[in-house]
């Protein structure tokens, strides 16, 4: 079997809820040996139920699994140190902290760059390290407020603004989190030295925003890729029914391929005249697959709205690998990708908090059985028992 391409590379991981444990969970899936830190009070997203006996559920395994983990207070005695001996021995290191814990731990990217100059210290927080707020408590849904996302969606659709579903803030600057760690480990290999990348979650929204360029340019006219104004209608089953494209712009080609006469649609129609149209035409099919059939090859996209595990119940779901059960009863997705000469995708493991702290302590540290269990005693390190 082939390797992971990131085999050998060593990460330290003390983030916590999404941005900055979906940066680890790909670099683990890319083969590195991850190894999360949590504090005795354990991640955030390790209640979020669905939760098993062991108290694992689907949303922290999404993030973390195949990650080893250790349990560490960074409030007792001792309790940094352990962290920077493991950073000694890292490729990269992963924080999501408000700008200056690190440091106040001692565990700033310069104490611990100047212990081992070869490692990445990736800082991942709302609005960067540097600047007027730097120190700022930052969110997913603040950022979505404050960067545009919530405001654009309710103007564009004329609409009053409502919250995201999914983590946006988070989920980008963990991903750009991971082009930034793979760039510094490749200028790595020239340089020999690692660096501090400076992850702002603000930032990677903004940068994320396909219309972003229109507004910064102070545009505010018709705009292409108008997915907000795309039709859904139902067939007569009740599915519900994407019709891919502008339904004001194409209206005669659409009423033309669902079997209505075009040249009785109205010369410039409303939105709500052009959906309404078209909803009254689709009833007339029976199911989303007679509708597709008949709009086949006239480049008129139709596609059926679904749900997640209807995709995944789905042949292409399972000849793609889709999902992968880490844990009886416990689904997440795979893999973000698949490459055709290495070996990527999750290890189907979840630790329970502190589960390797041990074997990290000893295999990773040196550690006897003497120190770990003195760690253990002062409440520096915990173990699941």
């Amino acid at each position: 079997m082939t390797k992971g391409p990131l085999d050998g590379i060593r990460v330290v991981d003390l983030t916590r809820i999404f941005s900055g444990p979906i940066c680890g969970r790909v670099l683990a899936d890319l083969g590195a040996d991850v190894i999360k830190i949590e504090p005795p009070a354990g991640d955030l997203t390790r209640p979020v139920p669905p939760v098993d006996d062991d108290g694992i559920g689907p949303t922290f395994s999404h993030m973390n699994a195949g990650k080893r983990n250790i349990c560490v207070d960074l409030k007792a005695d001792g309790g940094p140190g352990v962290v920077a001996a493991l950073a000694d021995r890292a490729d990269v290191l992963l924080e999501n902290y408000r700008s200056g814990v690190m440091a106040r731990y001692g565990l700033s990217y310069e104490e611990l760059s100047a212990r081992n100059p070869r490692l990445v210290f990736c800082s991942i927080t709302g609005f960067g390290q540097t600047g007027p707020w730097s120190d700022r408590k930052t969110h997913a849904p603040l950022m979505h407020a404050e960067a545009g996302t919530i405001e654009l969606a309710a103007r564009l659709r004329g609409a009053e603004p409502l919250q995201e579903i999914h983590q946006h803030g988070d989920l980008y600057a963990g991903f750009l989190s991971v082009s930034a760690v793979l760039a510094a480990l490749y200028q790595r290999e020239h340089t020999g030295a690692g660096q501090h990348l400076d992850i702002a979650m603000a930032e990677t929204l903004i940068y994320a925003n396909d219309q972003a360029g229109n507004d910064l340019s102070g545009y505010d006219g018709p705009r292409e890729f108008d997915t907000w104004n795309y039709a859904v209608v139902h067939t007569a089953d009740g599915q519900a029914v994407s019709l891919v494209g502008n339904p004001q712009r194409l209206l005669p080609r659409w009423v033309d391929a669902l079997g209505g006469d075009p040249t009785a649609c109205p010369e410039n129609p409303t939105h709500e005249e052009a959906v309404t149209i078209l909803q009254e035409l689709a009833c007339g099919f029976a199911t989303h697959a007679d509708l597709a059939a008949a709009v086949e090859g006239l480049r008129l996209p139709a596609a059926r709205i679904g749900s997640v595990a209807e995709l995944a119940a789905t042949d292409w779901a399972q000849d793609r690998g889709l999902v992968a059960e880490i844990r009886p009863g416990i689904p997440v997705p795979a893999k973000p990708f698949a490459m055709s000469d290495a070996t990527v995708g999750v290890t189907p493991r979840t630790a329970r908090l502190g589960e390797d702290t041990r074997s990290i302590l000893a295999d990773d540290l040196g550690k006897n059985d003497e120190e770990i269990d003195k760690l253990i005693a002062q409440g520096t390190v915990q173990t699941p028992d």
